[in-house]
């Protein structure tokens, strides 16, 4: 009797310690992200820990992408990765991020192009965090205004340009994103997006508006303001040395460049034709793991992402603490009484598009900056180059447009 009396009590001792653990959620939270994130994560983790009792744990990898690719197919990996917009159609194509859903007020909070870039096939992937393009970084004590027209501007960098100086500059040299802003302001266009999907099929980079964006290109070489050779690092030096009034550059550089010369300014992408420029945008955000292994944080994660990470405050908090720019509309108007250099960014990004999403992409990366090359350098026209790569991608497209998708 009394071995069985001890096998009850063990038996109920044994149920106590395990059921509790059942139906729990977890007490922590793992996100994967950059170096360059950690500081604006931080004051999000600290309020979240505070009025959730959860822990946030924030993990630093060097290759945010390839790792999260490689553990969330293993069925392991964080519960929220942070990360750029275009990494979604491969993600989410291949289940390993889940779907977030935003009522539309929700959604309305955000500048819409942040939404449109976490956008796959109709459904959200992600949260935006913050957005990014080009922008017109330029010299105050080389020039107070601007031209506002890029037909302009080549007529006062052409005055400006003399003597191992230089009136405008931007990466020209093998770089399809640079490039970008001339062939999408005359309505040239990567993919076709119909009710948030791409066409891949439908390419508007050989259209006449793209063929006349790139003649645009070809003026600046030509007319011996941009040489055909300048890339990032060359335009970067020469702003530095105060050798050059105006560049086209990434918000990226603005803090860097404003440390060697305190009086720049910062505006909007110029019109060509009297239309907007239409530079890439780039938006960051919050995806979340969709694999089983993760399933019981997800409601989690989706809290820490849409309640503290996606509101005004936690927005503003991360500008504070990262320094870019907010997607959270009324967080970036905060921002902007604190840092004059938003407004403009936002502005030159609400005139772009967002860098498609979809894997196709990589095949246009790989034709469209020789593209621009060949044309720039005198190897053939401008229509020849175009076209033949254009026709390259469609070829290479069509093989299996499924796997491009």
């Amino acid at each position: 009797m009394n071995k069985i009396l001890k096998l009850v009590i063990v038996s109920l001792m044994v149920i106590v310690f395990i059921l509790p653990s059942f139906g729990q959620r977890s007490k922590k939270l793992v996100i994967w992200c950059t170096d360059k994130e950690v500081a604006g994560l931080d004051p999000i983790k600290k309020e979240f820990k505070k009025k959730e009792k959860i822990d946030v744990e924030i993990e630093i990898q060097a290759e945010v992408r390839s790792k999260f690719i490689q553990a969330a197919k293993a069925g392991t990996g964080p519960d929220i990765v942070v990360g750029a917009h275009d990494w979604v159609g491969e993600l989410a194509k291949n289940g390993l991020i889940a779907e977030i859903n935003l009522d539309q007020k929700k959604k309305a909070e955000f500048f819409p192009v942040s939404i449109d870039g976490f956008t796959y096939s109709g459904k959200l992937y992600g949260v935006p965090y913050c957005v990014e393009a080009l922008v017109l970084i330029y010299n105050k004590k080389l020039i107070k205004d601007p031209p506002t027209t890029w037909e302009d501007l080549l007529k006062v960098a052409k005055s400006m340009t003399k003597g191992g100086s230089f009136g405008f500059l931007y990466g020209i040299d093998n770089n399809f994103y640079n490039n970008f802003p001339f062939i999408g302001s005359q309505g040239g266009y990567i993919f076709k997006n119909v009710g948030g999907k791409y066409d891949i099929m439908d390419i508007g980079l050989d259209s006449a508006g793209a063929i006349e964006g790139a003649k645009f290109i070809m003026r600046l070489v030509q007319e011996g303001i941009v040489p055909s050779s300048t890339n990032n690092g060359t335009v970067e030096s020469n702003f530095h040395e105060g050798k050059v009034v105006m560049i086209m550059d990434g918000p990226w550089n603005i803090k860097g460049y404003a440390k060697t010369n305190p009086d720049i300014g910062v505006t909007k992408l110029p019109t060509l034709n009297g239309k907007k420029s239409v530079p890439f945008v780039g938006a960051r955000g919050f995806m979340i793991n969709g694999t089983s292994a993760n399933q019981k944080n997800v409601d989690t994660a989706k809290n820490f992402i849409i309640n503290y990470a996606g509101s005004k405050d936690g927005q503003y908090a991360m500008f504070k603490g990262g320094g870019r720019p907010p997607a959270h509309i009324e967080a970036n108007q905060m921002a902007q009484k604190d840092d004059p250099f938003v407004k403009p960014v936002i502005d030159s990004a609400n005139d772009g598009i967002p860098m498609p999403n979809v894997k196709a992409m990589a095949v246009v990366w790989n034709y469209a900056a020789g593209m621009i090359d060949k044309f720039k350098t005198g190897e053939t026209t401008v229509e020849n180059s175009i076209k033949s790569a254009v026709q390259t991608i469609r070829q290479e497209l069509s093989k299996n447009p499924s796997r491009f998708e």
